[in-house]
């Protein structure tokens, strides 16, 4: 039995390398109840390289087949071990970065591709340089984030001044740490699908409810699958606008995740992660294609070629994630959802009570219907369902 290195966890991917016959060797920052009686390795940072391969060196593993990475934070690690191990998969460290840095990524990108500007914010970048190149507002985040995490759109130099001020608390912050961006408006899009031998393989098109950033100031996230025959030509643009991103990215043999505007009808480049996508949306592809990226995922990270898990099904119904949240003065019951909505997946407890996750999440729901309208009514329901205990059925 083979072992793959798999940099944090996911129940898709664990379930995937457990269909493979492979052997798991995990490297996390948490520990997990799913974890228990597995071969684990706790580090404090899964993008501290040397402090992760140490990790792995001291298992003394044996017949490692390949690795994968189930979060952004792996991204460069994953590199460094496929270049020591000499495993399948990208091993370029420039590369890899590219699709780690922000300001990397939109200056590699061909001209064609519209973007947002972009510059690092260094110690010595001040709130009237930037508002004059980029206008006000505009969005400031950490150069390697992920999940929308320490993203924000700024309007004054009160809120740029408090903003670095708390970035910059508890630790020094280097001059490619944080980067400043117009703010694009419009609709948050995602493309998510399989880019290999230097051509997409296949992909799907979703839609955010809001931008995940707007989830700091109380937003509920969820994304739909949105339909090629209900929307042929946004889907056909994203699509196309996807592949001219990763052909002048250079994009390795990946499963990815890029993100884009629809301003004025102008399809404007996000940001691009050459893995898979967070929060459900592996699962809601998978429930409306039949296609499993996870399984194409751990396919890659062996060396093999994953089109024999791409074999799309046409949709009779189109799936939503929803990830409620706990709002102030509002209170509602599992049973309460049950009753308002038809789930295919439910996970929420009482109030809302538990551990509060990555977009001020206490739980999800995983929702259907067999037109995007429809779903589009659903998720508006339950997202106002969710933060006020009413929808407009009651």
């Amino acid at each position: 039995m083979g072992t793959v290195i798999v940099l944090g966890h996911r129940p898709g991917l664990a379930e995937a390398i457990e269909r493979r016959g492979l052997e798991p060797l995990y490297v996390v920052e948490k520990d997990k109840e799913a974890l228990r009686g597995r071969r684990v390795r706790r580090v404090s940072d899964l993008e501290n390289g040397q402090e992760v391969l140490r990790a792995v060196m001291s298992t003394e593993a044996v017949g490692v087949a390949g690795v994968v990475t189930a979060h952004e934070q792996g991204v460069f690690t994953a590199a460094l071990l496929r270049d020591h191990l000499r495993l399948p998969g990208d091993r370029d460290y420039a590369r890899a970065l590219r699709f780690r840095d922000k300001y990397l990524q939109k200056t590699a990108l061909p001209p064609s591709v519209g973007r947002a500007a972009c510059v690092y914010v260094d110690t010595r970048t001040g709130w009237a340089d930037l508002a004059d190149r980029l206008g006000v507002p505009f969005v400031v985040k950490p150069a390697n984030g992920f999940a929308a995490a320490g993203a924000a759109k700024v309007c004054s130099e009160e809120e740029f001044d408090r903003y670095l001020g708390e970035q910059r608390r508890d630790a020094a912050v280097g001059d490619t740490a944080l980067v400043a961006e117009s703010f694009v408006p419009g609709d948050e899009l995602h493309v998510d699908g399989v880019w290999y031998g230097g051509r997409m393989l296949w992909s799907s098109v979703a839609r955010y409810h809001e931008p995940p950033m707007n989830t700091h100031d109380g937003a509920v996230l969820a994304s739909q699958i949105l339909s090629p025959t209900e929307n042929p030509d946004l889907v056909a643009r994203a699509g196309d606008l996807a592949a001219e991103a990763l052909r002048g990215l250079d994009a390795p043999d990946c499963v990815f995740h890029l993100e884009a505007f629809d301003s004025e009808g102008t399809l404007v480049f996000g940001e691009c992660a050459a893995r898979l996508s967070g929060a459900h949306l592996p699962e809601i592809v998978g429930l409306t294609y039949g296609v499993n990226l996870y399984d194409a995922v751990v396919a890659l990270a062996v060396g093999e070629d994953p089109s024999p898990h791409l074999v799309a099904k046409e949709p009779t119904e189109y799936f939503a994630y929803v990830y409620l949240r706990r709002f102030p003065g509002t209170t509602v019951t599992r049973a309460d959802f049950e009753k308002r909505f038809r789930c295919h997946e439910l996970s929420y407890q009482d109030g809302g009570v538990g551990r509060t996750g990555y977009y001020g999440r206490v739980g999800h729901a995983l929702v259907g219907a067999p037109t995007n309208s429809g779903l589009t009514d659903i998720v508006d329901r339950m997202v106002e369902f969710n933060a006020h205990g009413r929808d407009r059925e009651g």
